[in-house]
């Protein structure tokens, strides 16, 4: 999930006022618009075809939820490569590849024969996924007339934060067809459109790391490196946590479960000594959570992640097994989230602006509390409309911690370190959200009958931990310019 403190409301004037940029390619702007959207878009389109997969793959929840968790951590593995990767390559070939992986991967999970071959393809497809969101974000930025970049870029932000909520809802209705292969086909000719459309409009830039090459040493520019001991230590370490989780929630696996345990702990633990003692940036750089408020911004936003995935991923599963709803009906509830969220989202950061974030994450995660304890307690005798007036208030709840966290980072930080700051941030999302949707299989195949009121109870506790975690947050702004 994305979010961002530019994202304003009136959805149908700024897509408009988007396409009519001036000085701008109106095609190259719609299409990294798209691009972004879809990118994120398939992190959740899954979600709802998740009961689907078991009895079509015939392969226990604990095993199909890795479609989801596979996206999600490859997405997450290439945001630490991305300034490498432009500055070496050029921002628009890196978002050509990233489409290419993007449609290769597609194609191939729609031809899945297992389980196992559909997560394997869905790492590829998230690989795609996780170069095209911010490179799409990058590259509008560079496209834009200067005095409209915060438009433009506040219209992506918006369409990309309205994807998670509607992929449940998109799913839903092409598994209407029978066929959940055709989730990962109609991204094929979508995306070669969106290659014609990118090699037509979006110009080709010079690499900065060429460019520094033939200023000669003397130059100044700085080519980032890619940290891949780094790179390998983290997710590595990370795969192995959540592989145990899914082993221990396999009958009869308890003792499986140890020693990928044991070994993700050491490889996570190895990667935390290595990124406070390298003398190169890494990956995900622990050293930014030195910096007075950070550290709460980033624990805040991996609950955030936890949260939003671990709803998503269960909420249309409950509206199958409680409510038996089918097709788009199962993204309902995931609509409704996605209603309150759009809402709070849209004046969240704009009103953090002057408040800080720090009283809106506070009275955010007290809504979204109560709502997520009040659906774990009462689940089983709640009617379906006021479950969808429940999550259209926890969304309302939700959107209000999110925006305003996310927009204390550039405010937290130097312009030197933001983009590290940002890579940490999106990472601690995607990892969290992959969390989230590991705990969704455990609990369902551990806690039998009582697996959702256990998972929206960890859920609202990480809605308490936000609170808690408010209070490190930055305070208003005015307040910090006097001090």
């Amino acid at each position: 999930m994305t979010v961002n403190s530019t994202v304003g409301s009136g959805t149908q004037t700024e897509v408009a006022e988007l396409a009519e940029e001036p000085g701008a390619p109106t095609g190259a702007l719609l299409a990294l618009g798209l691009a972004a959207l879809v990118a994120v878009l398939d992190g959740t389109v899954v979600s709802v075809a998740l009961r689907t997969l078991t009895t079509d793959l015939h392969a226990p929840l604990t095993t199909v939820v890795w479609t989801s968790v596979g996206y999600l951590l490859a997405a997450a593995t290439m945001l630490p490569l991305l300034n490498w990767a432009s500055a070496r390559f050029g921002g628009r070939l890196v978002f050509l590849v990233g489409l290419g992986l993007f449609g290769l991967g597609s194609a191939l999970s729609a031809l899945a024969w297992s389980a196992g071959a559909l997560i394997g393809f869905r790492v590829v497809q998230g690989l795609g996924g996780g170069l095209l969101e911010p490179t799409s974000l990058m590259l509008a930025a560079r496209l834009a007339r200067q005095d409209r970049v915060g438009r433009v870029l506040g219209t992506i932000s918006m369409i990309i934060n309205v994807a998670p909520a509607l992929g449940p809802v998109v799913g839903g209705l092409l598994l209407a067809t029978g066929h959940w292969q055709w989730i990962f086909l109609v991204n094929i000719p979508l995306t070669l459109g969106l290659f014609a459309v990118a090699i037509a409009f979006i110009p080709a830039d010079r690499p900065t790391g060429r460019a520094a090459a033939a200023a000669g040493p003397s130059t100044d520019a700085v080519v980032p490196n890619a940290d891949v001991r780094g790179l390998a230590l983290l997710t590595t370490g990370y795969v192995g946590v959540l592989f145990a989780l899914t082993r221990a929630g396999q009958a009869g696996a308890d003792a499986f479960a140890v020693v990928p345990a044991v070994a993700g702990v050491a490889l996570l633990a190895g990667y935390v000594r290595y990124a406070l003692t390298t003398a190169r940036t890494p990956a995900f750089d622990l050293r930014l959570l030195r910096r007075p408020g950070f550290a709460a911004s980033l624990a805040v936003m991996s609950c955030v992640g936890l949260v939003m995935y671990g709803q998503q991923s269960a909420l249309p599963v409950f509206g199958a097994d409680r409510h038996h709803l089918h097709g788009a009906g199962q993204g309902l509830l995931v609509c409704a989230l996605g209603l309150g969220l759009f809402v709070s989202m849209s004046w969240g950061g704009r009103v953090s602006d002057r408040t800080g974030p720090r009283p809106l994450v506070r009275a955010g995660a007290v809504v979204t509390a109560v709502g997520l304890a009040t659906f774990a307690l009462t689940h089983d005798r709640l009617p379906l409309a006021a479950v969808f007036a429940l999550f259209v208030a926890i969304g309302l709840g939700f959107g209000a911690t999110a925006a305003p966290t996310f927009a204390s980072v550039f405010r937290l930080l130097t312009p030197v370190e933001q983009p590290q700051g940002t890579t940490a941030v999106f990472m601690s999302v995607q990892l969290s959200a992959s969390l989230g949707i590991t705990l969704l299989g455990l609990l369902q195949a551990r806690a039998g009958a009582h697996w959702l009121t256990w998972l929206f109870g960890l859920l609202a506790a990480a809605a308490v931990a936000m609170l808690v975690l408010s209070r490190g947050l930055p305070g208003r702004p005015a307040d910090r310019a006097q001090a």
